[in-house]
C-alpha cells in the first residue's frame, strides 16, 4: 500500500500529506512507522464508513502471517499518537466487524503550508523526545548449551519483564515472544519494527567459574541508538540485586516520571533468600516445558522453595500452576486441583497485592469449585493489580468463553495478544472463541497461520480438528488428530477426538478400535473418561455418554467446564439430564 498521489487531509489539528509520506501537528513532522502511516491514510479516505478487519488484512497487512494481530497492536499504536485516550475521539471500535474514523476531514490542495495550532493535551509527547512506552526485553544466545545458564538466563529475562510491567504506562511484550528470539542472533532495531515496540532490550548471560556475566543494553527503536547498556560481573548470589539495578537503569532510560507506586513496585523482591529464589527460577524454567516429568520437577523445585522461604508466595503460584498443570492429562482432577488451590490460597494469604496469586486463585474457583461469581471477582482483582498481566487476559477470556460471553472473552484475547504478539496460546484461544460462536472458516484461518508459526504445538491443531468436525471435514480432522498423537503417544485426548470422527464418519470399526484402546490404557495409567465419552458420544450411545458425564461430575473432572458451550455435546441439550447436569455445575439457576 504505496500511494504517491498529491491529496492532503487535515483533522482535528492534523495534517496528512500523502505524497510527502508524513504526518504534521503544528507544522512538526509526528514519527509514524510505515504500516501505521498506510493504516492512517486507509481509515481516513474511508472516514465515517465502517472499515471491516478483512479489507485492512487484505489491504495493509497482506504480506504478514498473524494479521488480526497486527491490526490489534497498530490500533492501539496510532490511537496513543493522536491522543485518543477514550478509543472514540478519532477511531471507534466496531465489536466483531471492525473500525470506524469519527473526525471531520477536509481534503486540501497539496502544496498550502501547515495549519499552525496549538497541540492538544495527551499523556506522552508524540515527537522526538517521546519516552519509550512500550519494551521487548530479549534473551540472546550464549556460548554453549549449559542448562544452568538456560535456566538463569530465561529466569533473568522473566523476572524484569514482570518487575518492569508493573509500571502502568509501560507496555512490556510478555516472556514467550521473548523467548521466541532465544536461539537467534538478532537485530534489535529490525526485531522492535517488527513488535511494534519503541525499544528494546537484550540480555546475555554468561558464566565463567563461580562468576556470572550478564550484559545487557537497550536500544531505541527508532534510530537504533543505545539508550543505556552496561556489563555486571558478580557472583550467582548477586542476581537478585543485579536484576534491581537493571530495572531501575531502565526505567531511568524510559524518560517519563515514575509515580511514588511505581518506584515502590520496581525494588519490591519476591524473596530475600537467593537459594529459594534459583530454586524458583528452575520450577519456572521446567514448567515451561510442559511435559509431565518436567512438570513434576517444577512442583520439586517449588517445594525446596517453599521449605527456604515459607513466605515466598510466587513459588506458591507456581506450586498452583503446576499442579493444575498435571490434572486432567496425568492426573484425576480429585487428586492435584485441591492441592493447587491450597497453593494459591496460601499465595493470595502472604501476599494479597500480587496479581498472579489471584490469577491462579480465580483458575482454581473455575476449574475445581466452579464458582462463577468468587471466580469473576478475582479475576478483576487481578486486573485491577495488573493490568498487563498476560495470563489474567487468557485465563480471564476463558472463564468468559465457558460462560458463552464470546464478545467480552475476545477483547481480553486480544489484549493477550497485544502484550504477546507471537503467543501460540492466546493466538489458539482467540481462534477457539471464533469455533465455538460458529464462525468455523475464520477460526481454521487462525489456527492455519499459527501453525505456520510452530506446526508441533498441540493445542493449535486440536482445536482446528474440532473446528473441522463442526465444518463436516472429517477426514481434515482426523489427520489433524493423528498428527497430534505421532508427536505424543500419550495425547489421549486426540485419540477421542479421533475415535469421535471416525463414528460420525460412519467408521465404526475404526472407532471401536480407538475406545478399546483407551479402556486398556486406563487400566494402568490415568486416562481422562471424557476421552472415551467422545467415542461414545459419536457411535450414539446416550446412556453410556451420561453415565460418563456423572463420573466426570463426580471426580470434578476439568472438561466440565465447557458443559455449556462445547459443539460436541449440543446434541444433549434437550435432555433432562444434561439440563440437571448444567445446574449443579453452576451453569443455571
Amino acid at each position: 500500500m504505496h500511494r504517491r498521489d498529491s491529496k492532503v487531509y487535515e483533522f482535528n489539528g492534523f495534517r496528512l500529506e500523502v505524497a510527502q509520506q508524513r504526518l504534521l501537528y503544528g507544522g512538526q513532522p509526528v514519527p509514524l512507522k510505515p504500516k501505521i502511516l498506510d493504516l492512517l491514510l486507509y481509515l481516513v479516505e474511508r472516514r465515517g464508513e465502517l472499515v471491516v478487519k478483512e479489507d485492512l488484512m487484505r489491504e495493509v497487512w497482506a504480506d504478514t502471517i498473524v494479521e488480526e494481530n497486527n491490526i490489534t497492536v497498530s490500533m492501539s499504536i496510532l490511537r496513543k499518537t493522536l491522543g485518543d485516550q477514550d478509543k472514540r475521539q478519532f477511531i471507534e471500535t466496531v465489536p466483531r466487524r471492525g473500525y470506524r474514523f469519527l473526525p471531520a476531514v477536509t481534503e486540501i490542495a497539496d502544496g498550502l503550508p501547515p495549519v499552525a495550532v496549538v497541540a492538544p493535551p495527551r499523556t506522552a509527547n508524540v515527537f522526538e523526545d517521546e519516552p519509550i512506552d512500550s519494551l521487548a526485553v530479549l534473551p540472546t544466545p550464549s556460548d554453549g548449551n549449559d542448562p544452568n545458564v538456560d535456566y538463569l538466563s530465561e529466569g533473568i529475562v522473566e523476572s524484569i519483564i514482570n518487575t518492569l510491567s508493573r509500571i502502568r504506562r509501560l507496555r512490556v511484550l510478555a516472556c514467550s515472544t521473548a523467548f521466541r528470539f532465544k536461539s537467534k542472533d538478532v537485530d534489535p532495531q529490525s526485531v522492535g519494527v517488527q513488535l511494534n515496540v519503541k525499544g528494546v532490550m537484550m540480555i546475555r548471560v554468561i558464566r565463567l567459574g563461580e562468576k556470572l556475566i550478564i550484559r545487557s543494553e537497550l536500544v531505541k527503536v527508532s534510530d537504533g541508538s543505545q539508550l543505556w547498556g552496561e556489563q555486571y560481573n558478580r557472583s550467582p548470589s548477586d542476581i537478585l540485586a543485579i536484576q534491581e539495578e537493571i530495572a531501575k537503569a531502565i526505567s531511568d532510560s524510559l524518560r517519563f516520571q515514575l509515580t511514588s507506586q511505581d518506584k515502590m513496585d520496581l525494588t519490591r523482591k519476591p524473596t530475600e533468600n537467593i537459594e529459594a529464589y534459583n530454586l524458583y527460577l528452575r520450577g519456572r524454567y521446567f514448567w515451561n516445558k510442559y511435559d509431565k516429568e518436567w512438570v513434576l520437577k517444577a512442583i520439586e523445585a517449588f517445594k525446596q522453595a517453599i521449605l527456604i522461604d515459607a513466605n515466598y508466595a510466587l513459588a506458591y503460584c507456581g506450586l498452583a500452576d503446576a499442579y493444575f498443570r498435571l490434572s486432567n492429562l496425568h492426573f484425576p482432577p480429585h487428586e492435584v486441583l485441591p492441592k493447587a488451590k491450597e497453593a494459591a490460597l496460601r499465595a493470595v494469604e502472604i501476599d494479597d497485592s500480587l496479581a498472579e496469586a489471584h490469577a491462579s486463585l480465580a483458575m482454581l474457583y473455575v476449574y475445581y469449585d466452579h464458582d462463577w461469581a468468587r471466580a469473576e471477582r478475582e479475576f478483576k482483582k487481578t486486573l485491577e493489580l495488573n493490568p498487563d498481566l498476560i495470563t489474567a487476559h487468557q485465563r480471564y477470556g476463558s472463564y468468559l468463553t465457558f460462560m458463552g460471553r464470546f464478545e467480552e472473552a475476545i477483547r481480553h484475547y486480544e489484549t493477550a495478544i497485544e502484550l504477546d504478539p507471537f503467543s501460540l496460546q492466546a493466538n489458539m484461544n482467540l481462534a477457539t472463541a471464533y469455533y465455538l460462536r460458529g464462525e468455523h472458516q475464520r477460526a481454521v484461518d487462525n489456527l492455519t497461520k499459527a501453525i505456520e508459526l510452530d506446526p508441533n504445538y498441540m493445542p493449535t491443531r486440536l482445536v482446528r480438528g474440532c473446528t473441522y468436525i463442526q465444518q463436516g471435514r472429517l477426514a481434515d480432522a482426523i489427520a489433524d488428530f493423528q498428527h497430534i498423537y505421532k508427536l505424543d503417544e500419550e495425547a489421549y485426548l486426540a485419540l477421542g477426538f479421533m475415535g469421535h470422527a471416525h463414528a460420525l464418519a460412519g467408521e465404526l470399526e475404526e472407532a471401536e478400535t480407538l475406545l478399546n484402546i483407551l479402556k486398556e490404557i486406563s487400566q494402568r495409567k490415568y486416562v481422562s473418561p471424557y476421552n472415551m465419552l467422545l467415542i461414545h458420544l459419536g457411535l450414539g450411545q446416550r446412556d453410556r455418554v451420561f453415565e460418563i458425564l456423572e463420573q466426570l461430575y463426580q471426580e470434578r473432572n476439568d472438561w466440565l467446564v465447557w458443559l455449556k458451550v462445547s459443539p460436541e455435546l449440543r446434541i444433549l441439550h434437550d435432555d433432562a439430564r444434561f439440563q440437571n447436569l448444567l445446574r449443579r455445575v453452576g451453569f443455571r439457576d
